[in-house]
């Protein structure tokens, strides 16, 4: 079975980002870093100070930021990374209101007229990879949020891993097809056929680069639940699933696979928990187990299918499965499936079973904002 060579999970902020820092410190070749959110706060100051020196001495270092997710922090960023000699780059950019920052605009796009196009096409993505040897990857955005040490008690639950083996040189190419798309964007639909019908590292490494990838890796997913013959433990920030998905976990319950879902009791987007208000209504009426995480916000997005646990920034939502740019591996090996389950159990102790009788006293207001978010889940 193919597999990667070495892997490292982390359920910590801290220790996640201590590890890239340790990375970023020795690696000799290139860092490239391609993230949704990346924010200028107590988290990323000393890490952009390491990527400075690793520019100093000699290392590539390149940083892709989501147009949308690091909105506010674009324009310090560029500045920043200009004075360090970082290559910096914006994917899918917004225009500012500040007439100063209509050049920063233009620096990144050889056209306005794509704005409206693609503003609704992400990259959430969160990408680090040291020499093209070793990956960072998971739902970390570079923001302190994810930090116990820097927030306290409020730090998100979340889920990232290192790895290591010879599909890092497809993680490599996805860096450059996204960083391509900051700046050219007349190859857009040429860069768009790279790949052929068949991906070869599919089975560890997950990536919807295209449209034709994105309905093949939905349709995988659909074929995995499918033939799932004994457990699937969800664990998802946003869940708005489409109705085929839906219809594979209610099968797969009828079947006897335990399948529990875990989402978030409290969300860092709450018109996403109003939306699926009727989805947790409707799957606890066909008796599939729920779970609200309450210790603080959940934003991990993992699965244990069986014998195989994944971890990456696809959430179960509209965004993932059609729009945005994501990214996700698959682990197989004995140990990273016990780290798995192992959270996963911790994960339940810190949370509540949802009831309907939880979801029957809901006001006239309320099913209101309910019923309003829900149609517009295609848009979350």
């Amino acid at each position: 079975m193919e597999s990667w060579s070495q892997v490292r999970i982390f359920h910590s902020g801290d220790e996640y980002y201590q590890s890239l820092l340790e990375d970023i410190r020795h690696a000799q070749r290139s860092i490239t870093i391609e993230s949704y959110i990346f924010a200028l706060d107590k988290l990323t100051t000393p890490l952009i100070e390491e990527l400075g020196k690793a520019r100093a001495r000699g290392c590539s270092v390149k940083i892709v930021v989501d147009g949308f997710g690091s909105y506010y922090y674009i324009p310090q960023l560029d500045r920043l990374c200009t004075q360090l000699g970082i290559e910096f780059r914006v994917f899918h950019p917004f225009p500012y209101p500040l007439l100063w920052a209509r050049s920063l605009f233009a620096k990144y796009s050889l056209h306005g007229s794509f704005l409206m196009k693609h503003m609704n096409r992400r990259n959430h993505r969160k990408i680090s990879i040291i020499d093209e040897k070793r990956a960072y990857l998971g739902s970390f955005n570079f923001v302190q949020d994810h930090c116990a040490s820097i927030v306290g008690s409020h730090a998100w639950r979340d889920t990232g891993a290192w790895v290591e083996g010879d599909a890092i040189k497809y993680l490599v190419l996805a860096f450059q097809i996204s960083y391509l798309r900051t700046y050219i964007k007349g190859l857009i639909n040429w860069v768009g056929r790279w790949r052929s019908r068949v991906e070869p590292h599919e089975k560890i490494l997950r990536l919807n680069t295209t449209q034709r990838t994105r309905r093949r890796l939905y349709r995988d997913l659909l074929h995995r639940i499918a033939f799932a013959n004994k457990r699937l433990y969800i664990t998802t920030a946003y869940f708005l699933p489409k109705r085929s998905l839906l219809r594979a976990l209610l099968k797969a319950a009828r079947r006897g696979v335990d399948v529990k879902i875990l989402i978030p009791g409290k969300s860092d987007v709450p018109v996403v928990k109003w939306a699926a208000f009727y989805i947790v209504k409707f799957l606890l009426q066909k008796r599939i187990p729920i779970y609200e995480y309450q210790k603080t916000i959940l934003h991990a997005k993992t699965m244990i299918l069986d014998d195989e646990a994944f971890i990456g920034s696809f959430n179960l939502n509209h965004r993932s499965l059609l729009h945005d740019l994501e990214v996700e591996v698959v682990l197989n090996d004995a140990d990273s499936l016990q780290n798995m389950t192992q959270q996963w159990e911790t994960d339940l102790a810190n949370a509540k079973l949802v009831s309907e009788k939880d979801l029957a006293a809901r006001s006239w207001l309320a099913r209101m904002i309910y019923n309003i978010a829900f149609r517009l889940r295609y848009l979350l």
